[in-house]
C-alpha cells in the first residue's frame, strides 16, 4: 500500500498546523497522546516536500508571546486579584486579536483538547468520549474512587458490576464493527473510491481501515485513559503551528528526532518562522500586507512552488 501513496503531493503547506510538533515523525512509539492519535508515521511517504509555517504569536496554539507564564501562575504572582484583572482587561482593549489574546492567558485552545485544565471545568477528553459512548454508560466509578483505588472496596457492588458489563458490550461492539469494515474499506481503497466512515471507533477514522488488532490496541488504551478518568498521563506535546521543529532539531534535548532531522537536513521538511508577521491565528484569514508578502509572495511562491516546482507552467 505504501508504495501505491508514495509522493502523490509535491508540496503540502501546513499553515498553523494544530497537531503535536512531532506529528510527522515515523516513529509511532513517540506518541504521547493517550490514544496515540497525534503522530502519523505514514504521512511523509504521500508527499515531496512538506512546508510548515508557524507562529509564536499565535494565542490560540499556545500563550502569546508575552504569556509564557500560564494564568494561574500569574496570578499567585500577584497581590491583588483587581490588579490581574485591571492588566488583562487593558492588554485586551489594546489587542489585535482579543480571542487570541483570552485563550493565550490560558495557555491556548490547542491543548484543551488533550486533557482537563483547570480541573474544575468540563473540558477535556470526558465530554467527548461519554458523548461518544452515552449507551455504554457508566464506564468508571466516582473521580476520587479512581484515583484512590485502596478506596474501591466502598464502591457499591452493583455499580462495579455495572461497570464491568458495560466495557465487556463496549469491547466487543467494538471489535465487531472493526471486523465489519475491515474487508469494505480494503475494497474501497483499491477502488479510490471514500471507504466508510468508523462510529464506534470513529476517533480512528483518520486511518483508511482499523484491523482488529488496532481496535484492541484501542480499547485497552480506552480503559487505561479511564481508569484515570479521562485524564491522560502525559502532557500534550506543544504544538506544530506555534513551536515548528524546534525540540526536535535540537540535538541536546530529549525531544530530538532524528528522522525529523534527516528529512530537514535534506529539504524534505522545511519550517518558515512567521513570528515575525503573524500575532493572531485569525491573521491567516485576513493576512496583512507583511504577512501577504513575506509568507504569499515570497516563502511560499517565490521560494518554494516557483523555485523548486512547475507550478503555474504549462
Amino acid at each position: 500500500m505504501k508504495g501505491t501513496w508514495s509522493n502523490l503531493v509535491d508540496h503540502l503547506f501546513l499553515w498553523q498546523p494544530a497537531v503535536a510538533d512531532n506529528a510527522l515523525t515515523n516513529d509511532s512509539s513517540r506518541d504521547v497522546h493517550p490514544l496515540r492519535l497525534s503522530v502519523f508515521p505514514s504521512a511523509h511517504s504521500a508527499v515531496r516536500k512538506i512546508v510548515v509555517l508557524h507562529s509564536r504569536g499565535d494565542g490560540i496554539l499556545g500563550a502569546g508571546k508575552d504569556k509564557e507564564s500560564a494564568w494561574w501562575q500569574k496570578a499567585l504572582l500577584r497581590s491583588s486579584p483587581a490588579a490581574l484583572i485591571a492588566t488583562t482587561a487593558s492588554n485586551l482593549a489594546n489587542s489585535e486579536d482579543a480571542m487570541d489574546d483570552v485563550l493565550g492567558y490560558f495557555r491556548g485552545a490547542y491543548d484543551k483538547k488533550w486533557w482537563t485544565f483547570p480541573s474544575f471545568l468540563d473540558n477535556g477528553f470526558g465530554p467527548a468520549i461519554e458523548e461518544l459512548y452515552k449507551d455504554y454508560l457508566p464506564l468508571t466509578f466516582k473521580a476520587q474512587m479512581t484515583a484512590y483505588p485502596q478506596l474501591s472496596e466502598h464502591v457499591p457492588e452493583a455499580l462495579k458490576r455495572t461497570v464491568k458489563a458495560n466495557w465487556n458490550r463496549l469491547e466487543q461492539d467494538i471489535l465487531a464493527e472493526a471486523n465489519a469494515l475491515w474487508q469494505p474499506c480494503k475494497d474501497c481503497l483499491r477502488n479510490g473510491e471514500r471507504p466508510p466512515d468508523y462510529t464506534l471507533l470513529a476517533p480512528l477514522n483518520h486511518r483508511a481501515s482499523v484491523s482488529s488488532q488496532v481496535a484492541k490496541d484501542y480499547v485497552l488504551r480506552l480503559k487505561k485513559l479511564a481508569v484515570n478518568h479521562w485524564f491522560p498521563e502525559q502532557s500534550p506535546r506543544p504544538a506544530l503551528g506555534y513551536v515548528g521543529f524546534e525540540e526536535l532539531l535540537d540535538k541536546n534535548s530529549t525531544g530530538f528526532d532524528a528522522f525529523v532531522g534527516r528529512n530537514f537536513d535534506q529539504g524534505t521538511f522545511a519550517p518558515i518562522d512567521q513570528t515575525k508577521w503573524l500575532f493572531s491565528h485569525s491573521g491567516m484569514k485576513i493576512p496583512t500586507p507583511e504577512l501577504f508578502q513575506e509568507v504569499y509572495q515570497r516563502e511560499i511562491m517565490q521560494n518554494r512552488l516557483l523555485e523548486n516546482s512547475k507550478f503555474g507552467r504549462y
